[in-house]
C-alpha cells in the first residue's frame, strides 16, 4: 500500500479577488439608500394624510358653522312667514293677500314692512335667491292691466325683487320667475284652494356641494 505525503507547496495558494472586496462597501450602501428612500417617502405620505385631515376638520367645521346659522336663519323666518325646508333650497311663502291687491301688482304698504324683515336674512344667505310668481286659474277682468295669470305672476316677482334690491340684496345672486297657474301647491277646485295658489315663493337655493 503505498502511501501519498501532501506537500502544501504542491498546490498554488488561493488568490483573493481585490476588486471584489473593495465593492463590497456598496451592497451596504445600496440597502441604506434603499432604507432611507423609504422613511422619507413614510415621512411624506404621513404629511399629505395630516394635512387631508386638517383640511378636512376644517371643511367639517365650516358645514356645521353654515348649517347652524342656516337654521338660525330657518326659525327668525319662520316666525314672519311659511319656511319649507328641503336638501337643496328653501321657500319662503308668502300668500299674494299680504302683498297685492287683487289682480294688481304693486306692493302694499304692509307689504314692504314684511319684505324689509326678511331683507337682513337675505344679506346672510350665500346662494342664489329666486322669487317666484303664482296665481290661481281664474281668468283676469276686463281691466287688468295684464293679458294672462303668467304675465301678472311675473310682473309681481319683480315688483318683489325690485323693493329687495333696492334695500340691499344683491342683484347678481337674484332672479325672478312668473308660473302663472301651472304650479298650483292644491287642486285649484275651491276659493280656499285658489288662495293657497296665489302665492310669492322667495327660493333661496343652497350651493351645490363640491
Amino acid at each position: 500500500m503505498s502511501e501519498f505525503n501532501l506537500d502544501p507547496d504542491d498546490f498554488p495558494p488561493v488568490q483573493e479577488n481585490d476588486s471584489d472586496l473593495t465593492h463590497l462597501w456598496i451592497i451596504s450602501y445600496s440597502d441604506f439608500m434603499t432604507i432611507l428612500m423609504i422613511f422619507f417617502l413614510m415621512l411624506f405620505a404621513h404629511r399629505v394624510w395630516a394635512k387631508k385631515v386638517s383640511w378636512e376638520e376644517r371643511r367639517i367645521e365650516q358645514l356645521r358653522a353654515a348649517q347652524e346659522a342656516q337654521m338660525g336663519m330657518v326659525q327668525r323666518l319662520s316666525r314672519l312667514a311659511s319656511i319649507d325646508v328641503k336638501a337643496e333650497r328653501i321657500d319662503i311663502q308668502l300668500p299674494d293677500a299680504l302683498l297685492f291687491s287683487s289682480g294688481h301688482a304693486d306692493l302694499q304698504e304692509g307689504a314692504k314692512d314684511l319684505l324689509g324683515k326678511i331683507v337682513p336674512e337675505l344679506h346672510r344667505f350665500n346662494g342664489d335667491i329666486v322669487v317666484e310668481g303664482h296665481t290661481d286659474d281664474l281668468p283676469l277682468g276686463p281691466k287688468s292691466p295684464y293679458k294672462s295669470n303668467w304675465e301678472l305672476s311675473v310682473a309681481r316677482a319683480f315688483s318683489v325683487i325690485t323693493f329687495l334690491i333696492d334695500h340691499g340684496a344683491d342683484p347678481t345672486k337674484i332672479s325672478a320667475r312668473g308660473y302663472g297657474p301651472y304650479r298650483p301647491r292644491v287642486p285649484n277646485i275651491s276659493a280656499e284652494n285658489r288662495e293657497m295658489n296665489r302665492r310669492i315663493e322667495i327660493v333661496l337655493l343652497n350651493q351645490k356641494k363640491t
